[in-house]
């Protein structure tokens, strides 16, 4: 496949997937506005009207005593206008907070690769520079298990391998894995993964929210009950399909990018081959995470070479194609250029 026809196939599949992740994204975001400002209208609005039934010579003819007298759309309107205020607050920014620390988690306790291993660091500086990208931080983490990721964008990204994956390969192996996350770094999949994992990781928060409990401590605890019951109960129906969708949309263009990542690292080092080794080892000697389960989100998954051990229910929504297929493909490549070499 020709460079402009894998660029045109990695778009197609981006926009496919930001298609789908957008209207998840747009119907998350009005039915979760809509429910949030209707939470809020409904407490404000109880609020009012105990205040109109108490003290009603005074505030006859105000609009506290004409609040529930609003046309329909008013309401609707105000409550939606309410929530989307609310949204970033009570969701957004708590899931792009999560993403920074999960990616500070990563490669924050890693040590810098010139001073321990300067011949990853000589071989990250030789394959940015052919990427035609700066070259990216090299760091080398103290876990076991082995994996690599790629973090940031074409300017200012930085690689992780693990000592794991250091002690597994073999020096030429390391170097295609290295080129692989440099590939990734050069197409700008790890900042585009990022703004495809904010609506799926706000479906994950809404859809782990426990149900609310009644607190009977302020006179409006009822009511306020109802309210966040009403807004829990909606929100938890609709997010479980747009979790799918949004698997979905990923799994679509981030099968794809790896597909795309595996051949331009071949091409990086003129050698597939060592990249088909180095994922058949990794599949051998990879076990399931001994860490917690929440480390390891469908955020990381979207991030290491290979996929987690825990294979998905679908093939749809995996974010990785199965190894062997990518082992395949690595070994045609291989064998292709070996026949180039053989005619020439």
């Amino acid at each position: 496949m020709s460079l402009t026809r894998r660029h045109l196939s990695l778009l197609g599949r981006g926009l496919g997937a930001l298609v789908i992740v957008t209207c998840v994204s747009l119907t998350i975001a009005v039915i979760a506005a809509g429910v949030l400002g209707a939470t809020a209208l409904l407490v404000v609005g109880t609020g009012l009207a105990l205040l109109s039934a108490l003290f009603s010579p005074v505030l006859e003819g105000t609009w506290i005593v004409n609040f529930w007298d609003l046309p329909p759309t008013t309401v609707v309107a105000a409550a939606i206008g309410i929530g989307f205020v609310a949204l970033p607050v009570v969701y957004l920014r708590p899931v792009r907070a999560e993403i920074r620390a999960f990616e500070q988690a990563i490669a924050g306790p890693g040590t810098p690769a010139d001073d321990r291993h300067p011949e990853l660091a000589a071989a990250n500086r030789k394959l940015a520079a052919q990427a035609g990208i700066p070259e990216p931080d090299l760091r080398i983490v103290n876990r076991r298990r082995p994996e690599s990721y790629a973090i940031g964008g074409r300017t200012g990204g930085t690689i992780v391998l693990t000592r794991g994956l250091i002690r597994e390969l073999d020096d030429e192996q390391r170097v295609a894995v290295l080129a692989h996350e440099v590939a990734h770094l050069a197409n700008d999949d790890s900042r585009f993964m990022r703004r495809l994992l904010v609506p799926l990781l706000v479906a994950e928060r809404i859809e782990a929210d426990e149900r609310p409990t009644l607190n009977r401590v302020h006179g409006l605890s009822p009511i306020s009950h109802g309210g966040r019951l009403l807004a829990w109960g909606v929100l938890t129906a609709v997010t479980t399909g747009q979790e799918r969708l949004c698997e979905l949309g990923i799994g679509l263009f981030s099968r794809g990018r790896e597909f795309a990542a595996d051949r331009t690292a071949a091409e990086l080092t003129g050698s597939p081959g060592a990249l088909a080794s180095a994922l058949e080892t990794l599949d051998d000697s990879r076990g399931p995470p001994t860490q917690d389960k929440r480390e390891y989100a469908r955020s990381t998954s979207t991030l290491d070479i290979l996929p987690p051990a825990k294979r998905s229910r679908s093939r749809f929504v995996r974010t990785h194609p199965e190894t062997a297929r990518r082992i395949e493909r690595l070994k045609t490549m291989a064998e292709t250029a070996k026949e180039t070499r053989t005619a020439s």
